[in-house]
C-alpha cells in the first residue's frame, strides 16, 4: 500500500513539475510578436506617463510643460534602429561607419530627453519630485533584472 502511494505522490510531483516547466505557463510568456513590437513598447510607454501624470498632480501652470516634455520624450519609431539586411552588404569599414553615425544620432537623442527631463523636473515642486524620482524611471523587475515582471 505504502508503495503504491508513493508511486501515485512520484508520478503526481512529475506530472506538476511538468506543468510548471513548460515556457509561458500562465502569462503567455515565449509568444513575442516581432511584428507589432513596436506598438507594444509605446502602449506601455503611454500607460506609464498616465500613470505618472495622475501620480505627480500637476497644476495648471505645469500642464504646458507636461506637454513638452512628452513630445520630447516620446519613444522613436523603428527608423531609429539600424537596417540589419543593408549592414550585411557593406564591407567592415562601412559597417562601422553607418554603426558610429548611429550611435551618434543615439546619443544626440538621448541628449535632447535628458534636457527634456531636467526642463520638466525643474517645474516640479519637492512633493512632485520626490514622485517623479520614484516613478518617472521604474526599475524593471524580471528574470534578467532579480523578479517578476508584470504588474499585478
Amino acid at each position: 500500500m505504502k508503495l503504491k502511494k508513493l508511486a501515485f505522490a512520484g508520478l503526481l510531483v512529475l506530472v506538476c513539475g511538468t506543468a510548471f516547466a513548460e515556457p509561458g505557463h500562465g502569462c503567455d510568456k515565449g509568444k513575442f510578436d516581432k511584428t507589432n513590437w513596436q506598438e507594444h513598447r509605446l502602449e506601455h510607454f503611454e500607460k506609464h506617463q498616465e500613470k505618472l501624470h495622475t501620480i505627480l498632480q500637476l497644476t495648471s501652470v505645469q500642464e504646458n510643460a507636461w506637454k513638452n516634455y512628452q513630445a520630447q520624450i516620446k519613444p522613436q519609431d523603428k527608423s531609429e534602429h539600424p537596417d540589419v539586411a543593408e549592414l550585411s552588404k557593406l564591407n567592415t569599414l562601412q559597417r562601422l561607419d553607418k554603426m558610429e553615425a548611429w550611435d551618434k544620432e543615439r546619443d544626440t537623442r538621448q541628449a535632447e530627453r535628458a534636457k527634456a527631463v531636467r526642463t520638466f523636473y525643474a517645474q516640479l515642486n519637492d512633493a512632485q519630485k520626490k514622485a517623479f524620482d520614484e516613478n518617472a524611471f521604474p526599475q524593471h523587475e524580471g528574470p534578467h533584472h532579480g523578479g517578476p515582471r508584470h504588474e499585478k
